[in-house]
Formats: C-alpha cells, structure tokens, sequence
C-alpha cells in the first residue's frame, strides 16, 4: 500500500514539475506569420548574436485592434504598406502586439528587423498596435508586451542585462506616443542613457 501511495506522490509531482515551466514565453498566445497570413519576405538578414537593446514602437495612425481578427487585418495592412509603399524586404516589426492581448509575429526572433534606423542589426522592435499620443494602451496590451519582450531573454535571443528604449530616443519621432513612452520609462529595464539619434 504505501508503494501504491509512494506511486501516486510521484505522480503529482512530476505533473507539478511539468506543467510549471512557466516563464513569460508560455504566457503569451503569439499568432504566427501562417496564421496570419504574412506575404514571404523578399529577403531575410539574420542577427547572429544575442542583442542587448530591444526598442518600443506604436502604430500610430488609425490602426487599432481589440480582437484577433481585426488585428490581423491591421497586421497584413501594416505589411503591405511597409512592402510596397517603403520598399522594405518585409514588415518592420520583430513583433506586434493588439489590444487583445495577443503576439503578432512580425519577422520574429534572429531576425534584422526594419524599426529603428541604425539600431536594426542589434535591437528587437516590439510595436503595440494603435496611436498612443491621445491615449495609452490598455493593460492587456501593456502586459503582453513586457512578456514578449522577456521571452526573448528566455530563449537567449536576448540578453538578460538588455536595455529598453522608445522609438524616439534612437530616431527623430514622436513613437511610441507620449503616453506610451511615459509607461515604459516606468520599465525596470528601461534605460535613461543617451543613445545616438539618427534622423
């Protein structure tokens, strides 16, 4: 009988041990580039290394999505105007993230994104989807943001000492919008050091 009980003790525990991975990676639902139906990217550049910058984006603009199919209709928008009126390889973006507390996977981990001129080959871009001059994100976004961006230290595409900026304090812009870059300044890995600013 207590062989039995030691069996059963055994089991939850290995049920607790597998099920408590946890970490900010599990805890964000990321809508693939097949889910989404992403066009091909006309060239791929890959970061070789694990990056020390990650920099935060808004929209701007009209877009703004509060649920998953309203965001991707906003995503392949978002694509199609950085491909065909920029010319870019692909969307900007590392990642986007909705208003309905999802992950978008813009051109996705390893990488050169198209975010944050001359920061591209060492940052990631996380861009929350809508116009945060007037307004801020709400908390679903707010947190699911943070979460992707610590994923990447998860995986180690990022390193754990990383440096967290806005848009503006490497470019001449108004991005992440004022609401939003007051927020992250709040970030723990926020960084008030002065970068170059490229325009």
């Amino acid at each position: 009988m207590m062989a039995l009980k030691d069996f059963l003790v055994g089991l939850v525990l290995l049920a607790s041990i597998s099920t408590s991975k946890g970490g900010p990676c599990e805890e964000v639902e990321i809508v693939t580039r097949a889910e989404w139906n992403a066009r091909p990217p006309t060239e791929v550049e890959y970061i070789d290394t694990a990056v020390n910058m990650s920099f935060v984006h808004h929209t701007a603009g009209t877009w703004e999505c509060f649920d998953k199919d309203t965001c991707i209709l906003m995503v392949q928008d978002i694509q199609n105007l950085h491909m065909d009126n920029n010319s870019w390889s692909d969307i900007g973006y590392s990642f986007l993230i909705g208003e309905d507390g999802r992950v978008y996977e813009g051109r996705g981990w390893n990488v050169v994104g198209a975010h944050t001129y001359k920061y591209n080959s060492v940052a990631y871009g996380f861009c929350i989807i809508g116009n945060f001059m007037t307004r801020p994100p709400n908390d679903l976004a707010l947190n699911t943001a943070q979460k992707i961006i610590d994923c990447g230290v998860q995986l180690g595409y990022t390193l754990p000492d990383y440096e967290l900026f806005g848009h503006r304090d490497g470019s001449c812009t108004e991005c992440p919008g004022d609401y939003l870059y007051a927020i992250i300044q709040t970030w723990s890995h926020y960084s008030f050091r002065t970068i170059p600013i490229y325009c």
